[in-house]
């Protein structure tokens, strides 16, 4: 339940900030009303935990247990809310929100009305699952499960149909998340109405209900709660992956580059005041506003200084590097990248131009594609450090 609470909370906090953003907008509006009921509802179930101790249960966790449910059926209201302010139109999702409520009302009221006139012994005993014992509250659990299973089928229903038809990859994740919880919570009800049922016909199963729908709560409430925020925090993490992909390819990148621009400084460009000094800064200083223009600045100046080196290769060196690449087990761009990294670490030793044609010497990657070069470089800077080593 504490870890139902918190995700529950954090979620809402979220759904909260996004509102803020836009006022206006009735399914965020409806989203963190249905966040804010459920937390309720888990907080009410949390204080009457252990009521079960007492037999029948106490006036008060009676008003506690059938209000925590009412803020459930409340919840999940809110939720068909969401969606349907999410793909309507404004007065077509006023008459559905209308209805959806009418249902809510007879729902609430069916299920009040079960569980006033049980007997406390009849209630306490459906409180803990024993249905055999609650004939009425028996009527109340099925209103509450029944009601559910329909909101959450039609969410898992939705949540599945639209996800094929999202363009962003993070709504689209978001929505079989959501999905998958919803599917768990439609498994929950069909668990517990089954439970009722075969209760009513004297069929008592050798394991507890609760030993089954404990883990199926702790489940899809989770995932239904991450599967509705995924898509406002999702490309962050995208972002935070793609960050870490530059920001590996331009430490790879260094050794390479610190080497031709050693030889050829005129093609470095000034970024600004470094963190911890040049040379750290050059090589491990994460840069998270401007990694982007670094790494591409990084290719251009590689590619500039082995211009500039050209003069200085030799394409003898290129043809044996190539053969000592084979003769090693490398094959493919493995091999064409260690003989150009060797050819490179000769052509820096030198301090006379070579003469004689170059056209021996290939380009290296293709195109302006900066995929297709940091592919390339990386190859060449890893074995271009292996042989400086």
């Amino acid at each position: 339940m504490v870890v139902i609470a918190l995700s529950t909370a954090g979620c809402a906090a979220y759904m909260a900030r996004s509102l803020a953003l836009q006022p206006a907008n009735r399914a965020l509006r409806a989203a963190c009303l249905a966040m804010v009921a459920l937390l309720l509802a888990i907080c009410v179930g949390m204080v009457t935990g252990g009521a079960e101790a007492v037999h029948p249960i106490t006036a008060l966790d009676w008003w506690l247990s059938v209000l925590q449910h009412l803020l459930i059926m409340a919840a999940l209201h809110l939720a068909a809310v969401f969606y349907v302010h999410s793909v309507h139109p404004e007065p077509v999702a006023t008459a559905m929100v209308r209805r959806h409520r009418a249902v809510l009302v007879a729902a609430s009221a069916a299920a009040v009305v079960f569980a006033a006139f049980a007997s406390p012994p009849d209630y306490s005993a459906g409180f803990v699952a024993r249905y055999v014992d609650a004939p009425l509250s028996s009527f109340y659990f099925i209103a509450f499960s029944g009601y559910a299973m329909v909101l959450i089928t039609a969410a898992a229903w939705l949540s599945w149909k639209w996800s094929r038809l999202a363009d962003d990859p993070w709504i689209r994740r978001g929505m079989l998340i959501g999905a998958a919880g919803d599917s768990v919570g439609v498994v929950y009800c069909a668990v517990k109405i089954t439970y009722v049922l075969l209760a009513r016909v004297g069929v008592s199963p050798g394991v507890g209900e609760m030993t089954l729908t404990g883990p199926l709560i702790l489940v899809c409430v989770p995932l239904g709660l991450i599967g509705l925020t995924v898509p406002g925090w999702g490309p962050r993490l995208t972002a935070v992956a793609r960050w870490a992909r530059g920001y590996r390819a331009h430490h790879r990148l260094h050794p390479l580059w610190s080497a031709l621009t050693e030889r050829f400084p005129h093609v470095r460009m000034p970024l600004g005041r470094p963190w911890l000094g040049g040379a750290w800064d050059e090589r491990w200083a994460p840069h998270p506003r401007d990694l982007d223009l670094r790494l591409h600045l990084r290719v251009i100046q590689i590619w500039d200084a082995r211009r500039a080196l050209l003069d200085y290769c030799d394409p003898a060196d290129y043809e044996a590097e190539l053969r000592r690449a084979r003769a090693d087990g490398l094959t493919g761009d493995a091999a064409a990248a260690a003989a150009e990294a060797g050819m490179l670490a000769s052509a820096l030793r030198r301090d006379v131009p070579v003469g004689g044609d170059k056209t021996g010497i290939p380009t290296g990657a293709g195109g302006t594609d900066l995929a297709v070069n940091l592919a390339w470089l990386r190859r060449v800077s890893g074995a271009f450090g292996r042989t400086r080593a």
